[in-house]
């Protein structure tokens, strides 16, 4: 017997996740949202690529019907509405079906009924699924059973890697489907307990105590980072960051080069390919600033923003380029391949360098701010977001924010290796 839960709910999918990871995390969303920290440019691109992906798996089952509610307060009435609509045979297929159970949440990505039953898929933007994936689905299944609505399979569809775009978008190769109802059922009796548990988290009279330590960063980094750790003291707070000079110094270019230049790379990775030949993920140059005296002006400013087929082209420039030099100094956490490369992001990661704000992540603009103490520098996402709208106008900002960072890199090379 289906049964219709018109209430609002305690916890969510999201909620669910972020008690498992830390119940104080929870307690602070439900109860003190204003602590959270402000949400970063490549958070919020990581969340609208999740939704663009998900809207793109409509069309693995199209036709069906969107039950997303246009805000918070109209969730008792669509948890209602999609109750109705199991019973109606004119819906085969639901987007977003909103289901209530034990004052738990959640929206199922994709509901498609498969003959007197329902097929239940939550779609994934990622190449691969993680744990916290498969927690994500056996909470789903758990409030689905409780409302009573017969599953023939609950599925994980995420992109596969190995699909490569020829032509338009098949929608059918790039996602792969993976059943893990059998998972779902055995978590069951664990839900359970987890969902009252969490309950009675967020009824507690004040945030439970719960010290800081790696999961502020895994699965996911937590909302309140900032909030948290902003009352870690420093062994010696005279001493702005700590680092393994030693381990430092083994790295320094040998023999000492005289001629340097400084790089700044703009990558683009987009879930979903763009262009025939490229697979899922794929990593593709869109732009770089090389900075040197061998330089025009002293820089050279590459970009295929205006046309992204032209990506192979600066990889073959950038080689050139850098063969005039002796060394080649870059900040990048992802792999820059070359003989001349002296990549400031792997050496300091080596050198085990510390500073309060590296606590989330060794970005340039944290590192660049924490060795020289109150200098500001823009998040490097940023850049990105301007060169990805396409606007004639922020081609020169993306240069000039290029520049700026290899201006960055090299006060920081200099600053240890002078």
């Amino acid at each position: 017997m289906i049964t219709l839960q018109p209430i609002m709910h305690i916890l969510s999918k999201s909620t669910y996740i972020k008690g498992l990871q830390c119940e104080k995390a929870l307690y602070l969303t439900k109860k003190h949202p204003y602590l959270r920290d402000r949400l970063s440019i490549e958070q919020r691109a990581k969340f609208q690529r999740g939704t663009d992906v998900g809207i793109l798996a409509h069309q693995y089952f199209p036709g069906g019907v969107n039950m997303a509610p246009n805000s918070p307060s109209q969730f008792p009435k669509k948890v209602v509405e999609t109750m109705q609509n199991l019973n109606n045979p004119a819906v085969n297929v639901m987007y977003e079906a909103v289901f209530q159970h034990n004052d738990t949440l959640v929206m199922v990505d994709l509901l498609v009924r498969d003959g007197d039953q329902w097929r239940a898929i939550e779609v994934k933007s990622s190449l691969r699924l993680s744990q916290t994936y498969y927690n994500d689905a056996a909470l789903q299944y758990y409030v689905l059973n409780g409302c009573g609505v017969p599953l023939s399979d609950f599925m994980l569809m995420h992109l596969d890697g190995d699909y490569v775009k020829e032509g338009p978008i098949d929608v059918k190769r790039l996602f792969k489907l993976v059943s893990v109802i059998d998972f779902a059922k055995e978590q069951e009796p664990i839900i359970a307990a987890n969902v009252d548990r969490l309950k009675n988290v967020v009824a507690l009279p004040h945030a439970p105590q719960v010290a800081v330590g790696p999961h502020c960063r895994e699965p996911y980094p937590c909302d309140f980072f900032g909030h948290c750790w902003k009352n870690i003291p420093q062994e010696n707070p005279d001493i702005p960051f700590t680092i393994d000079y030693k381990a430092l110094f083994a790295q320094a270019p040998q023999p000492r080069p005289r001629n340097i230049a400084v790089l700044s790379l703009l990558h683009h990775y987009p879930a979903v390919p763009e262009l025939d030949g490229t697979r899922p993920y794929q990593e593709m140059l869109l732009a770089f600033v090389l900075s040197g005296d061998q330089e025009p002006d002293g820089h050279t400013f590459w970009n295929c923003i205006d046309d992204h087929s032209r990506w192979h082209e600066g990889p073959e420039l950038l080689e050139t380029l850098m063969s005039r030099y002796d060394l080649v100094v870059t900040f990048s956490p992802s792999p820059v391949h070359g003989l001349k490369i002296f990549n400031l992001y792997e050496v300091l990661q080596n050198a085990q360098m510390f500073h309060p704000l590296l606590k989330k992540g060794m970005s340039l603009q944290h590192t660049f701010e924490a060795v020289f103490h109150g200098a500001k520098l823009f998040e490097h996402s940023r850049i990105i977001v301007e060169a990805l709208a396409q606007d004639l106008t922020s081609y020169e900002q993306v240069k000039e924010d290029l520049i700026a960072e290899n201006e960055a890199i090299k006060d920081i090379y200099q600053h240890f290796f002078k």
